[in-house]
């Protein structure tokens, strides 16, 4: 059983929905590592102190105290100022969530209303198609615009051939220097002009390669494509005048149903779907750049955090610290000295976190990525019309596969898109988009009049979206044509 394009889609918006928590996830773990850096720097000011105070009697230790403890209280500070900023973008994250929350489900109210014209459209369509198929006069001109098609098809096809042929034919001719040198003064014709010694030489050149029985064949071989050219522009224009005639017919029975009012309001409707995602696409941009912006507080890459740390290892830096690092590297029975134990043990937590944390960063930025990756698809789908009621997919069990594999990392955004679109398809729902002058403009790949689409609509592409097209769509500017789709014509 297929899917729906809803259905599709829904899948679509279940997979973002991950990647969007796996992010909440990598934040929470960046933030619980940054926090736990910034811990760490402060403990090891404060086991320094302890240090100096019981090991090192001739430091001056109050000038030491002094420096730690107003570092560790700006520090402090710094940090509580960017707890108020944290929230306050977490605040901003939870109202966008929100807000795209309430966009989609607006959107989808709107994809009903849609829909259900598009139904009503295509039941317009059957019955028009039925009716047509019992009028007498439509199946006269049905026919006439058939055969006309079919002999300007043939026509233009021997054209083709002549010219190939004549393309060939001509080299040895062409390369024949004294033929051409005749051919171009136009020898043996009455447009020939020369005088008494030129007409002599002239004529005495012509015998020696047998001119005048060449004249005739080149002539021949240089008349014929044109003559069939002609031929196969003549035959094109009938065929044209009948295709229009048929498509009036068409036209009219699709106008006298009352057809054109459902078009436009699915026109309509269609407008308001488009500027939902608009809104939409603005929405979820902006949560994109909060949720960076978040993504710099919880990396530690955020002013704050930059300014605690550098607070922090200017107080580290003071003269005294050097003497107790020499004390520490000079220990050599760490076991009994616990406070040296201790400083080496925050030391080495505090590079391994450094490494944690760079490895977190890339992969909440690989995320960020993907996240992008698969809004990008969705606009496509939805710019392509895939959510349309006659849109539907095969082979769900391979969709669902790739967007598995998206979330593992295993395949691309254009992956996703590539097997979307090869198993996407649109049911005819009774109304055939080839039939009558559908099928004849779909034999026809040399139509260059602006009548060369179906006179029965199909889902069109959204307006500078996407690059999928839809076969054989209608009779509005607004909508956009296009070829490669084709069950042979007729009814």
């Amino acid at each position: 059983m297929m899917w729906s394009g809803s259905t599709a889609l829904n899948s679509i918006d279940s997979t973002l929905r991950t990647v969007r928590d796996d992010i909440d996830r990598l934040d929470q773990s960046l933030t619980r590592l940054t926090q736990s850096l910034t811990d760490n720097l402060r403990q090891q000011g404060k086991v320094l102190h302890e240090i100096a105070k019981v090991r090192l009697v001739e430091i001056d230790t109050g000038q030491l105290q002094d420096a730690l403890t107003a570092a560790d209280l700006d520090a402090k500070n710094i940090l509580s100022d960017r707890v108020q900023s944290i929230q306050q973008v977490e605040h901003e994250i939870k109202d966008l969530k929100q807000e795209l929350e309430e966009a989609e489900i607006a959107r989808e109210k709107l994809l009903l209303i849609a829909n259900d014209i598009s139904t009503d459209l295509a039941e317009n369509e059957t019955g028009i198609q039925e009716a047509l198929k019992e009028d007498a006069a439509y199946l006269t001109q049905f026919e006439r615009a058939s055969k006309a098609e079919s002999i300007a098809a043939e026509a233009l096809q021997k054209s083709q051939t002549a010219q190939s042929d004549m393309d060939i034919k001509d080299e040895p001719y062409q390369n024949d220097k004294l033929f051409m040198y005749l051919w171009r003064r136009k020898f043996a014709t009455p447009d020939y002009v020369g005088g008494v010694l030129t007409r002599a030489l002239d004529k005495w050149v012509s015998g020696l390669i047998k001119y005048e029985k060449n004249r005739v064949n080149y002539w021949n071989l240089q008349e014929i494509p044109k003559r069939l050219a002609a031929h196969a522009q003549r035959v094109q224009t009938e065929a044209e005048r009948e295709f229009v005639l048929l498509q009036a017919i068409e036209t009219q029975a699709l106008s006298d149903a009352g057809v054109p009012e459902v078009e436009q309001r699915l026109d309509d409707a269609r407008l308001q779907l488009d500027a939902q995602d608009d809104q939409i696409e603005i929405l979820e941009n902006r949560l994109n750049t909060t949720l960076e912006k978040r993504a710099e507080f919880t990396s530690g890459t955020d002013e704050y955090t930059q300014r605690s740390i550098q607070c922090l290892s200017d107080a580290m830096a003071h003269k005294d610290v050097y003497q107790i690092d020499r004390y520490v590297r000079d220990t050599l029975s760490p076991v009994d000295d616990e406070l040296v134990r201790e400083l080496r043990q925050f030391q080495d937590n505090y590079e391994d976190n450094e490494d944690d944390l760079a490895d977190l960063r890339r992969a909440h930025s690989a995320k960020i990525a993907k996240l992008k990756e698969l809004e990008s698809v969705r606009h496509s789908f939805k710019n392509n019309r895939f959510d349309d009621v006659r849109s539907g997919f095969g082979n769900e069990d391979l969709i669902k596969s790739v967007l598995g594999q998206f979330l593992q990392g295993a395949v691309a955004g254009s992956d996703v898109w590539r097997v979307l679109k090869r198993n996407q398809r649109y049911d005819n729902r009774g109304a055939q988009p080839d039939f009558g002058s559908g099928g004849i403009s779909g034999r026809s790949s040399n139509r260059r009049t602006s009548n060369r689409n179906s006179t029965f609509r199909w889902p069109s592409t959204r307006g500078g979206g996407g690059g999928f097209r839809i076969p054989g769509s209608g009779r509005s500017s607004k909508r956009s044509g296009g070829g490669g789709f084709s069950t042979g014509g007729g009814f």
